[in-house]
């Protein structure tokens, strides 16, 4: 993809895509925007090959689990239901190191004000489980046997998912960013005294026919600058 085609697909037509981040950048510096809590996952789409998932099965942890959920709707995940999950979602796992999420004053735009912290390993989705960890027979706080071991989520070159981004933009400088599109949820965890969670939802600005997407600027990875750009976007849904 071109800089002028992605640039096309991704900003509104009010402002170029250079535009739209240079405003986002400015709303950061001068405070004008509200936090709303903790950005936990970001799901988008993607094409990717589903090849083995009519024959997959859920990975039960045990045959009372089955008994208890199968025909429910709320069966576990396959291997390839989780491996394909993996390659469409930005996991932080738990708000703890989650990076701050806020909006704009004016209601425009999402912000990132403090950038994308660094994404932490997750579990292995190609990894089954050998017994529950609740009834670990080895230790109490489980084993092996029922512990996932961990792989690094990395943005590109991940040898059990692929790429998570696969399009990228570069500047008039030559620097390279990573589009994440479309968006579709963002998972939040709330501020504030009552906390709780909430998503906001990605759609399609009816306006200009663009998505919401995330663009990635990874040249200082333990801080990446990021920005929501393009579409529009709702909470819940």
């Amino acid at each position: 993809m071109s800089a002028a085609a992605a640039a096309a697909v991704l900003s509104k037509t009010t402002f170029r895509l250079a535009d739209r981040m240079k405003i986002q950048e400015e709303t950061i510096r001068e405070r004008r925007y509200t936090v709303i809590g903790r950005l936990t996952s970001v799901l988008f789409e993607g094409q990717r090959k589903i090849k083995g998932f009519s024959q997959a099965r859920p990975r039960y942890q045990s045959r009372e689990q089955e008994k208890q959920l199968a025909g429910t709707h709320m069966e576990p995940f396959s291997k390839e239901q989780l491996i394909l999950w993996s390659s469409v979602t930005l996991d932080w796992l738990t708000h703890k190191d989650a990076p701050q999420i806020a909006i704009s004053h004016d209601r425009q735009d999402l912000l990132l004000p403090q950038g994308l912290s660094p994404l932490p390993d997750i579990p292995d989705p190609r990894w089954s489980p050998k017994h529950a960890q609740h009834v670990c027979p080895n230790h109490k706080d489980g084993c092996e046997g029922c512990v996932a071991p961990r792989i690094p989520q990395s943005l590109t070159g991940c040898p059990v998912v692929g790429d998570r981004v696969r399009d990228m933009i570069k500047d008039k400088a030559g620097n390279v960013y990573g589009i994440v599109h479309p968006v579709m949820q963002l998972q939040i965890m709330l501020a504030g005294v009552q906390g709780g969670f909430a998503k906001i939802s990605g759609g399609v600005d009816a306006t200009d026919g663009t998505h919401l997407a995330l663009i990635i600027d990874d040249r200082n990875p333990l801080r990446l600058r990021a920005y929501f750009v393009g579409g529009n976007f709702k909470f819940g849904g």
